[in-house]
């Protein structure tokens, strides 16, 4: 019997072979039942207790060849577990010799690599080998073997292939085990182990085997110590390896192998940094050092491996390696694109990762998007508009970031653009629902959508298209709000940020986007006709229309031409549908998706081309289910509604650009308890879009005997303004003739009146019905007309004795100064509102010469003293009396009452003194009636002397117009445009210009200089600089045609031609100047030039033959302004004293010769004087075309 407490032996002695020499084992049953009952017994002996002379026997059976490497592997699966408890009852020593284990250990390496085989009966065995090898650390045998890296080795690759993500977390902990101690225990590590751990962290390894990649990172974290210098020397080697095979093949060809193993080797240190940082701390030095060798692709490398790296661990490591993250900072200055390509991607998802540190890279961003590379610019625009703006990139995301990508949204490459637009775009979806929440936010961030609409003004229909195709989407992001009211409010949200510019710039997209559905509601139309030549043609010009609206034009045409030849009446009805003011935003959206599905299946390849065209149409923006929400806004009055003015402004806008919209809620648009029990300027608000929609839509104003009664009593009682827009609306109410008539005569009986408070609002309500309602007023006409101009404009002349008073709106003009701006405009409107038929001398005469003396002395009837200012309210009578003229010259038969010596008077209102005179005039009146073509484009040479204007916003504002607009039109196809035949006219206007001092004739060329200057900037091209070039020299072939200058008195006819061949002169040289510093050739002009026979006429034969041979211009002008241009700042002087926008703002300047508008315009004719007004005859000419 065996002592408890005393060494325990093995009692069982297996019989394990057949004979002595144990070359041959028993049978394989017997054998069997032999091992597993050593097995156990073996199992259950304890380390501590065994007596291990009674395992000698036993140690060295297991050991012959007929058991190691025997055929059944589950008998060699049992004599490993058995040798396994052997050398754990024997640990720490072993009771084998080192080939011995090596043979072992190799025994046993194959016996777990059979672990995968989970179904088999003996895995519980191969499972029981791991446990004792991990627990009992077995495998520190193997380390102390001189020759052991072979083994070592083995392990590290089956032990690897043979872990699944579906194996017990139990075997894959023992597996690590083992592996820790391989790597823990031997003094050195191979380096194919090295090897077979990092290939674990590869993208295709971690795909096939996430399991193994865990265990890799698990172990590179536990031995991350130990196993640093050799993940280093691994690097260091490939590495350098690598930059050598490039060093060397550079002269050659590019070594893409080398290249691709670089890649490999930084992606496995990216992969490293995110599952094992620790083992890379000598790395980072490498990387550093890399950042500054010449190879370009070995930066581009390690500037996105470093900068993953520091958006993994950011700040931390950025602090603990200083010196580096320094170095890579300094990669944003590279001379190579691609390194500050690759720089500014990683910087800006550091704002996504690691907040803090991106805090500091604000400036650098903001240069990166300013960099002289476009592939700089596009990468930092595309990566900005990735981020997730959640609060702490809102919070470190710099203003002067989103300022630079706003600017680059104006980009000169067309790729920088459409990344930046989109970009900010996508920010400001993000951001666009805390704008109502917190004010901080607004302020940052509501300047976005100013940014995007001013873009307008820049007229490039690729980023017009990229806009459109935003617009709906990431700015009102109207897809995410099921709610037509929350939908509202959200346009509003949008509009209400916008500045004055931006609101141009939105309702301007707005106005192409109703431009582009005319054309091609007509375009559709056409193609729904029978085929036939006209038909085509009709096609092909609505095609051209439309795509010159687009990006590609040449495609967008194609296009529209396989469009036209599907005849297909359900995709023309759904793209009709979709631009319909009828239809809803749901509507919109779903007989645009059905339609496209139908153009998918007909014609795939239109989608994509079609597609900004369909963007653009889609009625998602301003829609009719929006208005009873902004009818509801505005109503509620700007003391109580946020966005009272938003709504109001943009009802206006729909009332003139969709009116058609308005008319389904025309019933709460003319709701007349809008009118009453409000505040007064409530209801001028209301009246004022009640106004602009009858403007827009004819028969529009309701019939009804309530809001008749109402406006008659605002007529009579109301306000100015609720007078002026009630008149105007009860003379668009079908049958209120009778009552127009009727308030007419109240109204008139109620000038003379002294006794009331109030008079203007009369004249003013008084204003309209002349115009719109002549029939009614001409019955007092004459009583009127006399009573205003003796009355109330030749008696209320009055000087202003200290200057010109300060400019105040019209609202807060006095009574009297009202009513005389009203008693211009009811003059004007009666001139206008006559059939042209009951036009009269006296009336012709009484009405121009008014408006003429008005003009021409600053306001007032009669000629100033020198010294004399201008009330307030001559500013304003001025202006009316300037503004009167255009408006007279819209209608062809009033045109010809504009003569010559008009335009130069309105040429000094372009100059006034005052400057809200004259950019009101200017940028108000005249520049967009020009632009439409309303009026003669004899009146296109004022636009240029605002030359001198001390704002650079109103010749920023002219220069666009004249570019965009002015320049586009021509009275024939090929033949000079109207802008380019108004040199002459511009000549001509600057030689009667009252500043011309013939005493003194090289300053006032240098003063008139910049007239023409700012001319050709504007006009001159390559394609028309000899255009221009001859037709200055045609003014050689004519003289200054003689009629009355109400300006320009003492001047003779020759001294007036003598200066237009001086201009002339002038403008050639210039010409000239300009083509040879922009390298265009000056070639004679093929074409036939005629002069415009109303200012000049022509010289005869001997005429011509006896002009001087000597030019009229001054050499020693022409050499002193060649050999320095410093003799331009004369174009700093302006006679015409001006102010800036600020009354604290003067603009300081010294005038050529100082003079007061009143002895510049000194004695001009009575109002009846027949030398500026034209004979009657003269208004009874056929209707022509408004443009020369």
């Amino acid at each position: 019997m065996t002592n408890d407490s005393g060494p325990h032996g093995l009692s069982f002695q297996p019989k394990l072979f057949a004979n002595a020499s144990q070359k041959k084992a028993v049978a394989i049953s017997e054998l069997y039942k032999q091992l597993k009952k050593l097995s156990k017994e073996l199992n259950g002996l304890e380390q501590e207790t065994v007596d291990t002379q009674s395992l000698d026997a036993v140690t060295r059976q297991l050991l012959a060849p007929s058991l190691l490497r025997h055929k059944e592997s589950g008998v060699v699966s049992y004599v490993s577990c058995c040798i396994a408890d052997i050398l754990r009852l024997y640990a720490p020593e072993a009771p084998y010799s080192d080939d011995e284990i090596k043979d072992i250990f190799n025994v046993f390496i194959d016996q777990l690599q059979l672990l995968s085989d989970t179904d088999n009966q003996f895995f519980a065995l191969r499972e029981y080998l791991l446990t004792s090898l991990a627990t009992v650390r077995t495998p520190a045998l193997v380390a102390m073997q001189p020759d052991a890296e072979d083994t070592i080795s083995r392990f590290f690759t089956t032990l690897f292939g043979v872990v699944s993500p579906g194996q017990p977390h139990s075997i894959q902990m023992q597996i690590l085990d083992v592996l820790q101690q391989l790597v823990e225990e031997p003094k050195t590590v191979p380096q194919d182990v090295v090897d077979v751990i990092l290939l674990q962290f590869t993208k295709r390894r971690q795909q096939e085997n996430p399991a193994a990649h865990q265990i890799a990172s698990d172990l590179a974290n536990n031995a991350a110590d130990i196993l640093q210098k050799y993940i280093y020397q691994y690097f260091n080697d490939v590495i350098v390896s690598a930059a050598q095979q490039r060093a060397g093949s550079m002269e050659d060809q590019e070594d893409t192998g080398s290249l691709d193993d670089l890649r490999s080797a930084h992606y496995l240190i990216l992969e490293l940094n995110k599952a094992a940082p620790g083992t890379l701390l000598n790395v980072i030095p490498q990387l550093e050092e890399e950042l500054s060798v010449e190879d370009v692709d070995i930066r581009v490398l390690s500037t996105n491996v470093l900068g993953e790296m520091f958006g993994e661990k950011g700040f931390t490591l950025a602090k603990r390696y200083e010196t580096t993250w320094k170095a890579w900072v300094g990669r944003r200055a590279d001379a190579s694109p691609l390194v500050r390509t690759q720089w500014v991607e990683r910087a800006v998802a550091l704002y996504q990762h690691q907040p803090q540190l991106a805090r500091e890279l604000n400036a650098y961003v903001a240069e990166k998007l300013c960099d002289v590379d476009e592939r700089v610019r596009m990468a930092a625009c595309h990566s900005l508009g990735l981020l997730e703006m959640g609060t702490a990139v809102q919070n470190v995301l710099g203003d002067d970031v989103v300022a630079a990508l706003g600017e680059r949204c104006k980009d000169r490459r067309a790729g920088v653009r459409a990344e930046a637009i989109v970009s900010l775009a996508t920010v400001y979806s993000q951001v666009v629902e805390q704008l109502e929440q917190s004010n901080a936010a607004r302020l940052k961030w509501g300047g976005i959508p100013s940014t995007i609409f001013v873009l307008r003004y820049v007229n490039d229909p690729d980023i017009d298209s990229k806009v459109e195709s935003i617009l709906t989407g990431a700015i009102l992001n109207f897809a995410k709000i099921k709610d037509d009211r929350a939908k509202c409010r959200r346009l509003l949200l949008v509009f209400d940020s916008l500045t004055a510019k931006a609101q141009n710039g939105f309702f301007s997209y707005m106005r192409r986007q109703r431009d582009i559905i005319r054309l091609t509601s007509l375009f559709l139309t056409q193609c729904m006709q029978e085929d036939s030549a006209s038909v085509e043609q009709q096609q092909r010009e609505l095609a051209a229309k439309i795509s010159t609206c687009f990006p590609d034009r040449a495609k967008m045409e194609a296009a529209l031409a396989q469009l036209a030849a599907l005849q297909d009446a359900e995709v023309y009805r759904g793209l009709q549908q979709t631009m319909d003011a009828n239809s809803d935003i749901k509507t919109v959206r779903k007989c645009q998706k059905g339609a496209l599905k139908r153009l998918s299946s007909l014609a795939p390849n239109l989608l994509d081309t079609t597609a900004p065209l369909w963007k653009c149409v889609g009625l998602t923006t301003i829609n009719r289910v929006l208005i009873p929400y902004l009818i509801e806004h505005a109503s509620t009055g700007s003391q109580i509604g946020q966005f009272h003015r938003a709504a109001d402004k943009l009802l206006v806008f729909i009332a003139d650009v969709f009116p058609e919209m308005l008319e389904l809620s025309k019933d709460s648009l003319f709701d007349i308890d809008e009118l009453s029990s409000r505040e007064p300027s409530a209801i001028e608000e209301r009246l004022g879009l009640m106004v602009r929609f009858a403007k827009a839509a004819s028969n529009s104003v309701p019939k009804s005997t309530a809001l008749e009664n109402r406006l008659a009593a605002l007529v009579r009682s109301g306000t100015v303004i609720q007078a002026k827009r009630a008149a105007f609306l009860l003379t668009q109410m079908p049958g209120a003739a009778s009552l127009c008539a009727a308030l007419t005569g109240d109204v008139v009986d109620t000038l003379d009146n002294t006794h009331l408070a109030q008079r203007a609002p009369a004249f003013a309500a008084l204003s309209r019905f002349a115009l719109h309602a002549p029939s009614g007023f001409a019955t007092y006409a004459d009583r009127v007309s006399q009573f205003l101009v003796q009355t109330i404009l030749v008696n209320g002349d009055m000087d202003y004795a200290d200057g010109d008073a300060d400019w105040i709106s019209r609202s807060s003009l006095d009574d009297t100064g009202l009513m005389q701006v009203y008693s211009v405009k009811i003059l004007a409107h009666w001139l206008i509102g006559m059939d042209r038929k009951s036009l009269s001398r006296d009336l012709v005469q009484l009405v121009m010469g008014t408006l003429r003396q008005l003009v021409r002395n600053g306001g007032t009837m009669q000629p100033r003293s020198p010294m004399a200012g201008r009330s307030a309210a001559a500013q304003h009578i001025e202006l009316v009396a300037a503004s009167s003229l255009i408006k007279i010259a819209k209608h062809a038969h009033l045109d010809r009452l504009i003569n010559a010596t008009d335009i130069q008077s309105l040429g000094l209102i372009v100059q006034d003194a005052c400057y809200e005179v004259r950019s009101s005039f200017l940028l108000n009146k005249l520049v967009p009636a020009l632009a439409a073509r309303q009026i003669h484009a004899r009146f296109i040479p004022l636009v240029f002397l605002v030359a001198h204007e001390v704002e650079p916003d109103v010749r920023e504002h002219v220069r666009h117009a004249v570019e965009q607009r002015l320049a586009q039109f021509r009275p024939t196809p090929g033949s000079p445009s109207l802008v380019e035949s108004s040199l002459v006219r511009l000549i001509h206007l600057l030689a009667h210009h009252p500043d011309w001092d013939d005493s003194s004739l090289d300053s006032t060329l240098s003063l008139f200089a910049p007239y023409l200057e700012f001319y050709i900037t504007c006009v001159c091209k390559s394609q028309n600089v000899s255009l221009l070039f001859c037709l200055a020299g045609e003014l050689k072939t004519v003289r200054n045609r003689a009629q009355a200058d109400g300006i320009t008195r003492g001047v003779t006819n020759e001294q007036f031609t003598t200066r237009i061949y001086v201009l002339g002169e002038l403008a050639q040289y210039l010409v000239r100047e300009k083509s040879l510093a922009a390298n265009w050739p000056l070639n004679v002009y093929p074409g036939q030039l005629a002069l415009p026979d109303d200012l000049f006429e022509p010289l005869s034969d001997a005429e011509k033959a006896a002009m001087p041979r000597k030019p009229f211009l001054d050499p020693a002008f022409v050499a002193a302004r060649s050999k320095s241009s410093a003799s331009a700042a004369g174009g700093n002087k302006r006679s015409r004293t001006a102010t800036a926008k600020s009354k604290t703002k003067q603009v300081a300047q010294t005038p050529k010769k100082p003079r007061s508008r009143k002895s510049l315009k000194g004695k001009e004719p009575a109002a009846g004087d027949s030398s500026d007004a034209m004979d009657v005859e003269d208004i009874e000419m056929s209707d022509g075309d408004s443009s020369e």
